[in-house]
């Protein structure tokens, strides 16, 4: 480990704790670290319960969302050789949440349809878009993406009405049984892309080195996708889209240590864990008694650095190696 990774591996860690206990403090009711003392030694059973139900899943539900969305983002640019792309521009997240929708009109009592229908959606979306051209070109990539994008969420739209939709990126009300199903998602997820991220090393390469070497690119791209589809999939089956986590978090840290993917992927994991937590921070105190969803937010940051990417004058889409 160089030191500059060191450096940005305890930084982001210590703004992290620091994240979390202002998190804790700030809501719809402020508690100092003196009441959360108090409440913790049983004087305040209420706000006892406000931080054990719900401040604490809210905040380890939006680390680990966003952890996993920022290392689905890795390894999809990885996997695609193109530094914007991303589950949510690539219409993945959308095509989950469209599926979503359909298994809960026909199968609304189905165990775990949710996840199910989202990894179908995710599936289908990654077929669609390594079937074609688009591969051939990092702005067409982008172009069919966003098409699938706008077409899967039109048609959630489209059924959505007078039905009921999915959750909208927001972490307001959730639960410890939702966040235990992120903690397993998430964790599995992660680890699987952290011992798999010698192989977007590998992708850098053309096919015809890894084939002198050996190596089947394909079945790299494909372990690496699995993974993007897993963990996008996750958090759209219990918090819905959250946009632009995938290309802001990985971009940044990309920028910051460098174009290895075995620093880049667990250095994106915790900084989208921190970047999601300080978003839903501010979502939450910003309109009282009201509060705007982490996707709001996000999408108000990462559609500004998306046109930035796309208006540097040397960026060709393949510089992910």
């Amino acid at each position: 480990m160089t030191k500059s990774e060191k450096i940005w591996y305890s930084t982001i860690l210590v703004m992290l704790v620091i994240t979390i206990l202002f998190a804790m403090m700030l809501g719809a009711s402020f508690i100092t670290p003196q009441q959360m003392m108090t409440a913790f030694q049983g004087g305040n059973p209420n706000q006892l319960d406000v931080l054990i139900n719900i401040r604490f899943p809210r905040i380890l539900s939006t680390m680990l969302c966003g952890g996993m969305l920022a290392v689905a983002g890795a390894a999809s640019q990885a996997a695609f050789r193109n530094v914007l792309a991303d589950p949510s521009i690539l219409g993945v997240t959308s095509a989950s949440d469209f599926f979503i929708l359909i298994g809960t009109m026909l199968l609304p009592e189905f165990p775990a349809s949710k996840f199910i229908f989202s990894i179908l959606g995710g599936l289908f979306a990654l077929l669609l878009l390594t079937r074609g051209p688009a591969l051939k070109s990092p702005y067409r990539l982008i172009i069919i993406g966003v098409a699938m994008m706008l077409t899967f969420t039109g048609f959630e739209q489209l059924f959505a009405n007078g039905f009921g939709g999915q959750t909208t990126g927001s972490f307001n009300g959730i639960t410890w049984s939702q966040t235990e199903v992120l903690l397993f998602l998430g964790v599995s997820g992660m680890f699987a892309a952290v011992v798999i991220s010698p192989w977007a090393n590998y992708l850098k390469l053309s096919t015809e080195q890894l084939q002198t070497k050996g190596v089947s690119a394909s079945m790299m791209r494909l372990a690496l996708l699995l993974v993007v589809v897993y963990l996008s999939s996750g958090v759209s089956s219990v918090v819905g889209t959250v946009p632009f986590m995938g290309i802001v978090v990985p971009n940044v840290v990309r920028y910051l240590v460098g174009r290895d993917y075995q620093t880049i992927i667990p250095l994106s994991m915790l900084m989208g864990a921190w970047l999601l937590l300080v978003v839903d921070t501010i979502g939450r105190i910003v309109v009282l008694p009201s509060e705007l969803s982490a996707a709001v937010i996000m999408t108000v940051i990462g559609g500004p650095f998306l046109i930035l990417m796309l208006q540097r004058k040397n960026f060709n889409g393949l510089k992910s190696s």
